[in-house]
């Protein structure tokens, strides 16, 4: 009673004055407006892998033997296996990842959600319809006369009068286990490849996929209120409804303190509203008495400006609403306003730190939120709503007992003091004869004097707990309505003939995983030319011929086999190897999707055979024996390369194979200049341009001179590719000696394999050759590109994205 006392005189508080920000809801926009009607003209026809649904199929198959077959009546139930749910994880990441790489071209992030709310609609129709059929099918069984033995009978009437009792339970556990595999694999790999394909981790929220509505019978099943929330009153018209709690809420800080502009033009639109309403009511019931032949021109005037006042109110309803009422769009918001014991635990470690200024505007937050939580006490109270809170808390530890003979609502009615006592134990021995259950009503009168007797503090911790699983299932169940919108936009075609008619009128969004029919790429679109010059080759030979070494199995176990191990990872092949020479092409194909991310693809090859030279060569010094060096050139080319035959051997012929070789190129004049030069160089790419009068300038056609020592470089047209393979953010990095930072871009791609990898870029500035030059020459305008390998750069990159996410995206 003391605390209720001293809560009256606590100054009143809104939660527009918290000292710490709220949280702003993000908006996901789920538009399917762009997809193409299908066949019947109203839906988006979609099918899913065939691969995929066998995989559910299968595996829900297995959960139900488990949970209502075998194990239950004495006999042997497996289940599903680790080896079941890996392959239906995977199967789902392949279509998936598919459909990412679509979105890549075209669709974007409204393809990826079309195939995950299609998933969704599949697999929660999967469960229903297994259900439905589990069901028949043993009815069936019972009413096949002689063909059944009374054991069996009797067997299946117990099956089906399980399943009957059970149905919410084993719907929402099936959903529960289905689903969580998809999360497990939006979590990993697919969401690292959405965020560099897309630059999206998710494209729908996590919250959304993981619903607990989605996965129940219905959204206001007791169970699932008492697991994930709180037990609120089933029927619109109880004080205990959501949709009253909700309106308390809304209304729960109005009046409190001076009135905001809003406020304050709701209240006057209110009272217009009413003196209008009153003074229609009033001539309406004139009109009536007058027997209604004909309508006063007064009262039409009073109609419509009643219509107005109404929209108005309305209007200003909605406003008010965005302003006062979006703390409870995000849960966090509740601990941030209400939860005092959350800031008390901050506010003690503050203290223990010495952080006086920290301190201070905690003290101040709890007491905000004490006030705050005093409004929100006394509106309860004296709504009656609070007895209600606290019982639907305090009815969870017995409802496992009670469930039985008492409906959970009954127990909360019965706690709260809504419904008479007596009444509800006489309900309680009533249904003990009639099942057969024995159940002591001794527990249920001790719960309901322990309820009587809770302190202040015990209803208030009872309060904030309550107000933060309202709010969070008030967000789940906007989510789920939305999310059965979408579903309902979607039709599911499976049937042979309704596939084929959609697919020939181009109205069918097929999501299939790349080793499924439609795989086969025949259209080149485009190709990466990667040379690599290798230096030291000779060398290599003759040292280990001289040391009675075979060179040919030495380059073969240490550079041919662990290179074709790369081809396989990266989906490159092979043009021309020789010692002192390896060309590698990447193709893309207009059939395969995933395979468009050439550039990004090409980049991480050739880092990985540097690595794999660099490697080597540590252990040659071991050996004593001489070193290899490479220079790698990476180029694309929109165009298709031409192929010849030399009996059954492949060429092929591109421009790009010479631009390639140009860029592999390392000048022995500027090698020796830069080896003269302070060893505090951290680039292994540079580009020279000869000055005009120089003897060197067009010789052979050539205005530049390459440095490319153990470096890779890109051309111009491969990194406006990579731009639009993967999202790229573009950051500053000083390099060692320079005044002025350098860009560079980084992003994340797949390979063959899953695994994602980082790349990194350099945008390095052509200089006008000048020996003289620390530098060998000024920066121009000009620009080139070098795939980054070395470790100091690619550490200061890692650091800038690990101390911000921002970055400017290109």
């Amino acid at each position: 009673m003391l605390c209720r006392l001293l809560g009256l005189f606590l100054a009143p508080a809104v939660p527009s004055g918290s000292l710490y920000p709220l949280q702003k809801k993000t908006v996901t926009v789920i538009d399917f407006e762009g997809f193409t009607k299908g066949i019947d003209n109203v839906h988006i026809d979609v099918r899913l892998s065939p691969q995929f649904q066998a995989k559910a199929r299968r595996i829900l198959g297995s959960l139900l033997e488990q949970a209502v077959g075998g194990g239950r009546w004495g006999k042997q139930a497996v289940g599903a296996t680790r080896q079941d749910w890996e392959e239906f994880r995977s199967s789902y990441a392949r279509m998936v990842e598919s459909a990412l790489h679509r979105a890549k071209v075209s669709g974007g992030l409204a393809l990826v959600q079309l195939v995950q709310v299609a998933t969704l609609k599949f697999l929660l129709g999967l469960v229903q319809t297994e259900l439905d059929q589990l069901r028949q099918g043993l009815r069936t069984a019972m009413s096949s006369g002689g063909s059944t033995t009374d054991t069996n009978r009797m067997e299946l009437t117990e099956r089906l009068g399980w399943l009957a009792r059970n149905r919410a339970k084993l719907r929402y556990k099936l959903s529960q286990q289905l689903l969580a595999q998809l999360l497990k694999v939006e979590e990993g790999g697919i969401g690292e490849l959405r965020h560099s394909l897309l630059g999206e981790r998710w494209s729908l929220p996590e919250e959304m996929l993981s619903n607990p509505l989605l996965q129940a019978e219905s959204p206001g099943d007791d169970e699932i209120l008492m697991k994930h929330y709180v037990l609120l009153g089933p029927q619109d018209d109880e004080v205990f409804s959501f949709r009253a709690v909700d309106k308390l809420l809304q209304n729960l800080f109005r009046g409190v303190g001076k009135p905001g502009q809003t406020e304050a033009a709701l209240a006057a639109a209110e009272q217009t509203r009413a003196k209008l309403a009153e003074e229609v009511a009033r001539l309406r019931k004139r009109d009536r008495k007058g027997g209604g032949a004909s309508k006063d021109p007064c009262r039409t005037e009073l109609e419509g400006r009643l219509r107005q006042a109404e929209a108005e109110l309305e209007r200003l309803r909605a406003e008010y609403l965005r302003e006062s009422y979006a703390w409870a769009d995000v849960p966090a918001n509740v601990d941030v306003l209400f939860n005092a014991g959350l800031y008390q635990e901050a506010l003690r470690g503050a203290v223990k730190e010495g952080d006086k200024k920290k301190a201070a505007s905690l003290q101040q937050q709890i007491r905000f939120q004490r006030r705050l939580l005093s409004v929100a006490e006394r509106r309860f109270r004296q709504t009656g709503l609070l007895a209600q809170v606290v019982a639907s808390y305090e009815l969870v530890p017995a409802y496992r007992d009670y469930a039985p003979v008492l409906g959970a609502q009954d127990l909360r009615r019965f706690l709260s003091g809504e419904t008479r006592k007596k009444e509800i134990l006489a309900k309680v021995k009533e249904r003990q004869q009639a099942t057969g259950k024995a159940v002591a009503a001794e527990a249920l009168l001790n719960a309901s004097a322990r309820v009587d007797h809770l302190s202040c503090q015990q209803e208030r911790g009872y309060l904030v707990r309550f107000l933060k699983d309202f709010v969070t299932f008030r967000r789940d169940l906007g989510n789920y309505h939305a999310i059965l919108r979408k579903m309902d936009r979607i039709v599911l075609q499976d049937d042979p003939k309704s596939v084929r008619l959609s697919r020939t009128n181009h109205t069918l969004y097929e999501f299939l995983a790349s080793n499924e029919e439609g795989a086969v790429a025949q259209t080149v679109l485009g190709h990466v030319i990667l040379k690599a010059d290798v230096r030291g080759s000779t060398t290599m030979v003759a040292e280990l011929r001289k040391r009675g070494l075979n060179p040919a199995s030495h380059f073969s176990l240490n550079f041919f086999e662990p290179l074709n191990e790369l081809l396989e990872t990266y989906g490159a092949g092979k043009v021309f190897i020789e010692g002192d020479a390896v060309i590698l092409s990447i193709l893309e194909h207009e059939e395969t999707l995933e395979h468009q991310l050439s550039v990004a693809r090409a980049c991480g090859l050739a880092k990985r055979l540097l690595g794999m030279v660099q490697a080597q060569n540590a252990l040659c010094r071991k050996e004593g024996l001489p070193e290899l060096e490479l220079g790698i050139g990476l180029v694309f080319s929109v165009e298709q390369p031409a192929f010849l035959y030399d009996g059954n051997a492949q060429i092929m012929i591109s421009p790009a194979i010479g631009k390639a070789d140009r860029l592999s190129s390392c000048s022995w004049m500027l090698r020796k200049q830069r080896s003269q030069q302070p060893n505090n160089f951290c680039t292994n790419v540079e580009i020279y341009e000869i000055p005009e009068g120089d003897p060197l300038r067009g010789e052979k056609g050539e205005i530049h001179l390459r440095y490319n020592l153990n470096g890779i470089e890109l051309d111009e047209p491969g990194f406006g590719k990579l731009k639009t393979e993967i999202s790229l953010q573009r950051l500053e990095v000083t390099l060692p000696g320079d005044r002025e930072p350098t860009s560079v871009y980084t992003g994340r791609y797949p390979d063959l394999k899953g695994a994602i990898h980082r790349v990194v870029v350099r945008e390095g500035k052509m200089r006008l050759l000048d020996k003289r030059h620390p530098k060998l020459g000024e920066p121009t305008a000009n620009v080139f590109y070098e795939v980054v390998t070395d470790e100091w750069v690619l550490g200061r990159v890692h650091e800038a994205l690990k101390g911000t996410d921002a970055g400017e995206a290109v």
